[in-house]
């Protein structure tokens, strides 16, 4: 099934949310003032920390899914380069 839309604007939007909430929790919490202010948009900011969690957490399982991608890559090309006739791991005769 083809998606919508690239899995790379789905990490755009969570960090434009992220960012937006943060500005907003932050611009309303200096109108408001003092500590007042700060609890009244407690969840603005929470909800701007996970936002940013999570797109740390989609970015840290694609940079895996990269390295296991080059990995295997990796293996197919010294797979390839291997002589057809030669044994890989087996063990010379000593004299």
């Amino acid at each position: 099934m083809k998606r919508f839309w690239d899995p790379g604007i789905s990490q755009t939007i969570l960090f434009v949310v992220g960012v937006f909430t943060f500005v907003v929790a932050s611009f309303r919490t200096l109108v408001i003032g003092g500590l007042e202010g700060l609890y009244s948009n407690y969840w603005l900011f929470m909800v701007s920390f996970g936002c940013i969690i999570w797109l740390r957490y989609l970015r840290q399982r694609q940079k895996e899914a990269d390295m296991r991608a080059e990995d295997a890559r990796k293996a197919e090309t010294s797979k390839a380069a291997r002589k057809p006739g030669k044994a890989a791991g087996k063990p010379k005769k000593r004299k």
